[in-house]
C-alpha cells in the first residue's frame, strides 16, 4: 500500500464548475413563469448530468416499475436583485455534447435557435432541424456571460410543456418570433 507519490487506485480526476445558489434565494422553474414572462440573471450551466429513477406510472411485463435514465444540462439564472433563481433542465437523448439531430418543438431546439439568432438575427428562419450540434460550444458561451435573460414559452400540442428563448445576453438583445 502506497500513500507516498502514486496512488494504488485507478480513476480520472477533473474539476467541474458547480452551480452555486445563495442560501435563502427563492427558486423558480419555467412552469412557475407566465407565458412570455422574462427572467434575468447571471447564468450558470452544468456539465451533462445523468440520473436513473423508477417510474411508478410505467410497468414492465412482470409488473415491476420501469427504471428510466435521463440526461440533461442544468441552466440556472441567479438574480441577486430580487434574491431569486430560475432552474431549467435541458433534456438530452444521450450523455454526449455532440447531438446528431435536434428537431423543432423541443426545449433543446429553442435553446440552440435562440442563441444562433442572437449571433446572427434571421439565420434560423424557416429551419426546423439542426444537425451535428456541438453543445459544448453553447454551454461554454453561456458560462462566460455576466447576464442573460430568457423568455418563457408555453408549448401546447399533443402534450403541454414550457420552453424558453434566450432573448438577451450581456447587452445584445433579439426578438424571437
Amino acid at each position: 500500500m502506497s500513500f507516498e507519490n502514486e496512488s494504488m487506485f485507478t480513476l480520472d480526476m477533473d474539476y467541474e464548475e458547480m452551480i452555486e445558489i445563495p442560501d435563502g434565494y427563492a427558486g423558480y422553474r419555467l412552469k412557475d413563469l407566465s407565458n412570455k414572462e422574462v427572467f434575468t440573471g447571471k447564468p450558470q450551466v452544468s456539465g451533462i448530468l445523468t440520473s436513473t429513477f423508477t417510474d411508478e406510472n410505467e410497468f414492465d411485463d412482470q409488473g415491476k416499475p420501469v427504471e428510466k435514465t435521463v440526461h440533461k444540462i442544468r441552466l440556472v439564472l441567479v438574480n441577486d436583485d430580487d434574491e431569486s433563481y430560475l432552474d431549467i433542465n435541458i433534456n438530452l437523448k444521450k450523455p454526449d455534447y455532440h447531438v446528431d439531430r435536434i428537431v423543432k418543438g423541443s426545449v433543446l431546439f429553442d435553446f440552440v435557435q435562440s442563441i444562433l439568432e442572437l449571433e446572427n438575427e434571421g439565420s434560423t428562419k424557416g429551419k426546423n432541424v439542426f444537425r451535428n450540434v456541438n453543445l459544448k460550444q453553447f454551454t461554454d458561451f453561456i458560462g462566460g456571460l455576466k447576464v442573460m435573460a430568457i423568455q418563457n414559452i408555453e408549448r401546447n400540442g399533443t402534450f403541454s410543456f414550457n420552453s424558453f428563448y434566450v432573448v438577451r445576453v450581456n447587452n445584445k438583445q433579439v426578438k424571437i418570433e
